[in-house]
């Protein structure tokens, strides 16, 4: 009988424990990345809705009724600010005004990087100084604004973290102590996964390359590695033949070693420029679209750029 009453005892006090820590906050964030530190500051508490999930890019995504009714029961929206997510502006304008908006490219203490321009990228390739008109541009893009992949450096994901545990505990003190608990955590395994970065880029820091798309600059610059063109300067920016035969030559001039595509672009302008070289081909994917949304995708994400880029 005394054991029975104790299991219930037992089993009221866990009841009541976990009521505590449940939440009715509505947390939505746009792109894996950052939904990944969110839900790994929410452990526990709750799990974030993510607004972008599937093969698409952030730079072409189209709102979807059922994205504009997760904005709409917001209370807070996490994004990747304008230079990121254009598509998100006029919806947040229109659709979160319950909503506390928050902008990751405008955290605290970020190291950021602007647009690379034509002259830094192609410094150290003449090739392209014969021809200042061979970019066609579908939309104007400033080389003085940041670059917006800033989650690509786990120190800027560190203060990312920091941001989210001190917005979350704003808005929600009464898992305050979790939050912060689980920020600690996840910026252990950010100074962890750094380390283990560092000593894996170490062996190819030297090794040339060419991406499809100029998203790896963070990355980039943190392990010191070694790019030496973009087949796309941005988004905004169309492919022209000129452009094609001038990394055909860079190819050679410089030895590349390898030209990666990404899995939601059509990957039929790099066969076009490696045609007839004996570069290699691989994928970068630098928002994770075949990786499962949760806590441990951000550092998958950085492990499989890690481990392209190496293999």
């Amino acid at each position: 009988m005394k054991t029975g009453f104790c299991f219930i005892i037992i089993f009221a006090l866990t009841w009541f424990n976990l009521t505590l820590a449940a939440s009715d906050l509505k947390v939505v964030v746009s792109i894996k990345p950052y939904h990944s530190l969110v839900s790994s500051v929410m452990q526990g508490v709750s799990e974030p809705e993510l607004l972008i999930n599937g093969n698409i890019s952030p730079h072409t995504y189209s709102l979807r009724p059922s994205d504009a009714v997760k904005l709409q029961k917001a209370d807070l929206v996490f994004w990747g600010g304008e230079n990121l997510e254009g598509f998100l502006v006029k919806p947040i304008i229109s659709l979160t005004a319950g909503a506390k908006v928050i902008s990751f490219d405008k955290t605290p203490g970020l190291i950021l990087h602007s647009y690379r321009s034509e002259k830094e990228w192609h410094k150290h390739n003449s090739e392209f100084e014969s021809d200042q008109g061979h970019l066609k541009k579908d939309k104007e893009v400033s080389f003085s604004e940041n670059d917006p992949h800033i989650w690509l450096d786990p120190f800027n994901a560190q203060k990312i973290t920091q941001n989210i545990v001190k917005i979350l505990s704003e808005f929600d003190p009464e898992n305050e102590r979790t939050y912060k608990n689980n920020g600690e955590k996840t910026i252990l395994k950010l100074v962890d996964l750094n380390r283990l970065l560092e000593a894996k880029m170490s062996s190819v820091s030297s090794k040339s390359y060419i991406v499809f798309h100029d998203a790896y600059q963070y990355f980039e610059k943190r392990y010191h590695l070694n790019p030496i063109a973009s087949v796309i300067m941005s988004s905004g920016h169309s492919i022209s033949v000129y452009w094609l035969k001038a990394i055909q030559k860079i190819i050679v001039k410089n030895k590349v070693f390898c030209i990666f595509t990404e899995p939601q672009y059509s990957p039929k302008f790099i066969h076009t420029v490696i045609s007839g070289t004996a570069v290699n081909k691989g994928i970068l994917d630098p928002i994770g679209i075949t990786l499962s949304p949760g806590p441990e995708m951000y550092f998958n994400l950085l492990n499989n750029l890690s481990n392209s880029i190496s293999t």
